[in-house]
């Protein structure tokens, strides 16, 4: 299972549906395996789609992502208008950064 994060941006003065997540899943077929979405309307600088994927590779499930995202924009009335700028799995390299950097001394 991999967590793809698709970037959106709505046309100007517009706004990502907030039912867009479902609207998304509901265009996904079975063999596609889109098994979760959830929508960050207000990540900056644009909204964010989170697809969980069962894939066998990452690059299927952006593939697949990529895919899906695109037959719903295409498709779903109320996103049309909406552009896909990328489709892959985000980076966590600043959680671990975190992780290493030595707490505070007072």
């Amino acid at each position: 299972m991999y967590l793809i994060h698709a970037h959106l941006e709505p046309p100007p003065g517009a706004a990502v549906p907030v039912d867009a997540d479902t609207r998304v899943c509901a265009l996904g077929r079975p063999e596609e395996r889109v098994r979760h979405g959830s929508l960050h309307a207000d990540a900056q600088p644009h909204p964010v789609l989170g697809l969980f994927v069962a894939a066998p590779s990452l690059a299927a499930a952006e593939a697949v992502a990529r895919e899906v995202c695109e037959r719903a924009l295409d498709l779903d009335p109320a996103l049309r208008g909406i552009r896909l700028l990328r489709c892959e799995a985000p980076l966590v390299a600043p959680y671990y950064e975190g992780l290493l950097t030595p707490p505070a001394v007072d």
